[in-house]
C-alpha cells in the first residue's frame, strides 16, 4: 500500500497545479504562452509590411525664427508576427490580448527630420494589441518637433509646408516595407489660433542609403497664416502714426518758431515705427534672400515720413521768404500751380459801410503759397501711404483663409484612392 502513496501525491500536486492555472485565468496563461515563444530581439521572418497611420490632432506651435513645427499626433502601426499566433479554443476563446511594448519586437520607425520627440505614454505602460491570427497593432500619441523651412517673403500672408519623414532606422525595404493605411485622419483635430490647415497628405517614397533601399512615408502638412492679428497690431498702428505725423508736419502754425517743431515730430514718428519694425524682425528668420512683406511696408512708411520731414524744410523756407525784407512776391508760375490768386490790393466794406483799400503784402502772399503747399503735400502723402495699407486690409478681408480647413474637417477620414 505504501507504493501507492507517491503516486497519489503526484496526482494531488498535478491537480493543484491545474486548479492554480485555471484560477489564474486564460489571459494570464495566454500571456505566458506568447512570451515563451516570442523573442523581442528577433523580428518576424520574411518581409514585414508595416501599415502606418497618423491622425493629426493639433498644431501646437510654428517657430518661424528657429524654423520648427511642433505637432501632436496619434500613431497606429500594424504588422504581422507569426510567433504571436494562438488558437482561441485553447484559451477560452480569447481572440485579443494586450502585451507590454518592451516585451515585443516593434518596428524601429523614427521621424528623420525631428529635433525633439515626446512620448506621452512613456511614464505608463504602453500596451500593444495582439490578435490571435498574429496581427499586431501598436498605437500611441506623441509630440514631434520637426524642422520646417520657413518662407518669409509674403509674411504675414505666408503659407508653409512642413513634413514628417518616417522610415526605419536600421532595416531596408527588403525587410521592412512601409505602407500608408489612410490619408492622415482629422477626427480629433483642434484648430490653431494663428494657422489654418490647408492640406494633409501622405506620400510613399524610396531612397538609397549606403547601398540599402529604404522605404519612407512623408506626411505633408500645408498651413496658411491668419494675418488679421498682424494687421491690427502692427500695420494699423504704423499707418496711424504715419498719418498723424504727416498731418502734424503740414499743419498750419501761427509762427515760424512753431513750424520748427515739425522736425521733432517727424523724428519721433520715425523712431516709433522703428520700434514696431523690431517686433517683426524678432518674429521671422534672419534671411538675406527674402525680406518679409510687412517689413517692406513698414520701411516704406518710414521713408515716406522721412521725405515728408525733409520737405517740411522747403515749406518753411517758402514761408520765411515773406520776412526776408526784400518784399518780393512769389513767382507767377508758383501761384498758378498752387491756384493762388495774384492780388496786390482789393476793396473791402467794413461793418459801418465804409469802403477801405486792403493791400496784400509780400509776406501774406508767401504765407498763402506755403499754406497751399502744406495742403497739397499732406494730401499727396496721405494718398501714398493709404494705398498700400488699403491693399493689405483688402487682401485680409477678401480672402477666406479658413475655407480649406473647413472643407478638410467636413470631409474627415477620407481613405486613399
Amino acid at each position: 500500500m505504501n507504493d501507492y502513496i507517491p503516486v497519489a501525491t503526484w496526482i494531488v500536486l498535478i491537480s493543484l497545479i491545474s486548479a492554480l492555472e485555471s484560477y489564474q485565468g486564460p489571459s494570464n496563461r495566454l500571456t505566458r504562452y506568447l512570451l515563451a515563444q516570442h523573442q523581442s530581439a528577433s523580428p518576424p521572418d520574411g518581409k514585414i509590411v508595416v501599415s502606418h497611420e497618423i491622425e493629426l490632432v493639433h498644431i501646437i506651435n510654428v517657430d518661424e525664427l528657429k524654423q520648427l513645427m511642433e505637432v501632436l499626433v496619434y500613431i497606429d502601426e500594424k504588422w504581422e508576427d507569426k510567433s504571436l499566433k494562438w488558437e482561441p479554443a485553447e484559451f477560452s476563446n480569447v481572440t485579443v490580448t494586450w502585451l507590454p511594448e518592451e516585451a515585443l519586437w516593434v518596428p524601429d520607425l523614427i521621424v528623420f527630420n525631428m529635433l525633439e520627440h515626446k512620448e506621452l505614454l512613456h511614464s505608463v505602460r504602453s500596451p500593444v494589441k495582439v490578435h490571435f491570427n498574429g496581427s499586431v497593432v501598436f498605437s500611441y500619441p506623441a509630440i514631434y518637433t520637426v524642422m520646417c523651412p520657413i518662407r518669409i517673403a509674403e509674411f504675414p500672408f505666408d503659407s508653409q509646408t512642413c513634413e514628417l519623414q518616417i522610415a526605419s532606422w536600421g532595416y531596408g525595404e527588403d525587410k521592412v516595407l512601409l505602407r500608408a493605411m489612410h490619408k492622415p485622419f482629422l477626427t480629433h483635430y483642434q484648430k490653431n489660433e494663428e494657422w489654418s490647415l490647408q492640406k494633409v497628405d501622405v506620400v510613399r517614397e524610396h531612397y538609397d542609403h549606403e547601398g540599402i533601399t529604404v522605404s519612407e512615408l512623408r506626411y505633408v502638412i500645408a498651413i496658411v497664416r491668419k494675418p488679421f492679428y498682424y494687421l491690427v497690431s502692427l500695420v494699423l498702428p504704423s499707418y496711424l502714426i504715419c498719418a498723424l505725423s504727416i498731418a502734424g508736419l503740414f499743419a498750419r502754425f501761427s509762427t515760424r518758431h512753431e513750424r520748427q517743431e515739425r522736425f521733432t515730430l517727424g523724428v519721433t514718428a520715425i523712431l516709433s515705427m522703428a520700434v514696431l519694425s523690431l517686433v517683426v524682425t524678432e518674429k521671422v528668420p534672419h534671411s538675406s534672400e527674402d525680406v518679409p512683406l510687412l517689413i517692406v511696408y513698414m520701411h516704406f512708411i518710414v521713408v515716406m515720413v522721412t521725405i515728408a520731414t525733409i520737405l517740411t524744410s522747403t515749406v518753411m523756407r517758402v514761408h520765411a521768404r515773406g520776412f526776408d525784407g526784400e518784399f518780393k512776391s512769389p513767382p507767377l508760375w508758383a501761384q498758378k500751380l498752387l491756384c493762388v490768386r495774384n492780388r496786390k490790393a482789393e476793396f473791402e466794406e467794413d461793418s459801418q459801410g465804409s469802403v477801405i483799400l486792403k493791400i496784400h503784402t509780400a509776406a501774406e502772399q508767401w504765407s498763402e503759397v506755403a499754406r497751399r503747399m502744406d495742403y497739397l503735400l499732406a494730401a499727396i502723402f496721405i494718398i501714398i501711404i493709404s494705398t498700400p495699407t488699403s491693399y493689405l486690409f483688402y487682401m485680409c478681408m477678401t480672402v477666406d483663409y479658413t475655407a480649406a480647413e473647413r472643407d478638410l474637417l467636413a470631409n474627415r477620414n477620407e481613405t486613399l484612392t
